[in-house]
């Protein structure tokens, strides 16, 4: 026969178990000091430094200024590697001053030129060698060999005449502008005896010129713009006249001297 247990023994195993209850849901519903998780700036890391996105950024603008100003020196020898590159294309329209509206496709590669222009309705195409150029006429498909010596002034406007005159040592630094998605430094420049102002885009990377403006002393004003450009990858054909082109020599039909 079993022995039963006295009801003071019952109550105090009762009283056991509800103090045992509390002891266990307290503890379950305290917070976590530590979050896995932390949200919102200025949060501490695990080494204990705060982090503040606002202040990043700050130290980034400080490496990586915007507009930060060139001097004269890095100005002048970035105009000086534009000019000094040996295979590059541009095409530019020139308008202003009177001038009719124009056109001009310049290729250069390895010390050979091709140009190409539409003026007025017209279209020239000339390509140079070392001792001679051809001009081509591309609705008869011929061409004609000259020698360099023979060469005359021709409509076609090119980039070296707007730049012949100019001193890259004179230059005065005016910020950063984007052209067509490309990022300029403008420069700007003055001749005081002629009295000519030029306002120059010079490509950030190449300093290759992309647009100047001209201005005149009595008010005149012309704009060369570069609409397309790039370095490298001419192919070798752009500088040879077509095999289907009819090549008159000048020199063959030249008398010889006595």
């Amino acid at each position: 026969m079993k022995k039963e247990k006295c009801p003071k023994q019952r109550g105090w195993m009762v009283v056991m178990i509800l103090l045992s209850l509390v002891l266990i849901l307290g503890g379950c519903g305290k917070k976590e000091e530590n979050p896995s998780t932390p949200e919102g700036p200025g949060v501490e890391t695990p080494t204990g430094e705060e982090e503040n996105p606002l202040e990043e950024m700050e130290e980034a603008e400080k490496e990586n200024p915007i507009g930060e100003e060139l001097s004269e020196g890095e100005l002048a020898a970035l105009y000086k590697d534009g000019k000094a590159m040996d295979e590059f294309f541009y095409e530019m329209s020139v308008s202003g001053m009177g001038m009719p509206a124009s056109i001009t496709r310049m290729y250069t590669k390895g010390g050979l030129m091709r140009m190409e222009s539409e003026v007025m309705g017209t279209t020239y195409v000339m390509i140079y060698e070392e001792e001679a150029f051809y001009t081509l006429d591309p609705s008869t498909k011929t061409a004609m060999k000259m020698p360099l010596t023979m060469e005359e002034d021709t409509e076609v406007l090119t980039l070296d005449e707007f730049t012949q005159d100019v001193d890259e040592t004179r230059f005065g630094y005016l910020g950063k502008e984007s052209l067509r998605g490309i990022t300029c430094h403008v420069v700007e420049t003055k001749d005081e005896v002629e009295g000519i102002t030029m306002k120059m885009w010079l490509h950030e990377d190449y300093g290759f010129p992309m647009k100047i403006e001209t201005t005149m002393a009595e008010g005149g004003t012309s704009v060369m713009d570069v609409t397309d450009f790039q370095v490298g990858g001419l192919s070798d054909a752009l500088f040879e006249v077509p095999e289907d082109y009819a090549v008159t020599d000048l020199m063959n039909l030249l008398p010889s001297a006595p």
